[in-house]
């Protein structure tokens, strides 16, 4: 369906010739800029692991990877369940704790979404809907991370309430071990530090990100400032937060099209720039994965092997 409505008034013969003619010096110097960006989630990520475990800074980097690797691969964002598993794995912690650094992560991303949007909004004539998207958003995630916080501080709380569940003991005891151990994830709220570092790193990553959109969309004619590329980035961001399609196709093109319509940009030139922007950036991931794959010595088998529930004695070993 979002694929229909993104390409019904596109005019394909003047795409193409858009593709054709397109710069590949600011293509390729845009796709290091958003391959640099990663680096500095990684250095984020980092910070959100700390309290289970201090690694190398970039230790991490295959594995936050092989999560969006993943999207790219399955539907409905189960790259970031693989990517959690493989790390815990690997890094030897609780694969739960791991997924709560990645829940975080994207509230984080969420969080800086609205703030950007709103403040935009401010210089910037948008569309009453999008608006009342961004306000659903805020209440939604706004909720859930004062939900998180708590469970964060009154952790036997939960843990009681859960124990009330009308359950056969065997599966309560497993709800309730994996509760517990996700919650080992959450101690990001217990530093204010910590907190203030990921925030920073969050705007700069979006920032960096930005600046690559608006270097790509330069190729094909399209000149938009980084404020502009921002808004862009977090209207697709908050379009695709709703699982899709493995890699997003569709949301990602729909998205995209109504932001940078918002700017005057015509619906075949908006439309040539963000689907070529968003199949090099599938590329890109393929490429990232593939190399983390070899470096890892992961097997394809692991990666898709994302759905067991339990624990593993090195998980248990580590948190005692």
């Amino acid at each position: 369906m979002l694929v229909y409505l993104s390409v019904r008034n596109v005019d394909f013969k003047h795409s193409f010739e858009l593709i054709k003619n397109a710069n590949l010096y600011w293509i390729t110097l845009a796709m290091l800029i958003f391959v640099s960006s990663f680096f500095v989630r990684t250095i984020r990520w980092y910070f959100l692991l700390l309290p289970l475990k201090k690694i190398g800074v970039f230790r991490s980097f295959h594995f936050l990877i092989f999560g969006f690797f993943m999207n790219n691969v399955l539907p409905l964002r189960l790259g970031e369940f693989v990517r959690a598993k493989i790390a815990g794995e690997r890094l030897q912690i609780s694969r739960s704790g791991v997924f709560a650094t990645v829940v975080i992560e994207r509230l984080i991303d969420i969080i800086v979404f609205i703030i950007c949007f709103f403040l935009i909004a401010i210089f910037v004539d948008i569309p009453q809907w999008l608006k009342n998207t961004f306000l659903m958003c805020a209440l939604i995630f706004g909720t859930i991370t004062i939900v998180l916080f708590f469970m964060s501080k009154k952790k036997e709380e939960f843990l009681r309430l859960i124990s009330k569940i009308k359950l056969s003991k065997k599966i309560l005891d497993i709800i309730m071990s994996m509760f517990s151990k996700f919650t080992t994830g959450l101690c990001f709220f217990d530093n204010w530090r910590v907190i203030l570092k990921v925030f920073i790193l969050s705007f700069f990553v979006w920032v960096v990100e930005a600046y690559s959109y608006m270097l790509f969309f330069k190729a094909f004619g399209v000149d938009i400032s980084v404020m502009q590329a921002i808004f862009v980035i977090v209207v697709i961001g908050v379009g695709v937060i709703i699982p899709t399609a493995p890699g997003y196709i569709g949301a990602v093109e729909f998205m995209g099209v109504v932001a940078l319509g918002v700017f005057g940009i015509e619906q075949s030139v908006a439309f040539t720039c963000i689907a070529s922007l968003h199949f090099a950036d599938m590329v890109a991931f393929y490429v990232m994965g593939f190399i983390g794959i070899a470096k890892e010595k992961v097997s394809f088998y692991d990666l898709f092997k994302f759905a067991t529930i339990e624990e593993n004695n090195s998980e248990v070993k580590n948190e005692k």
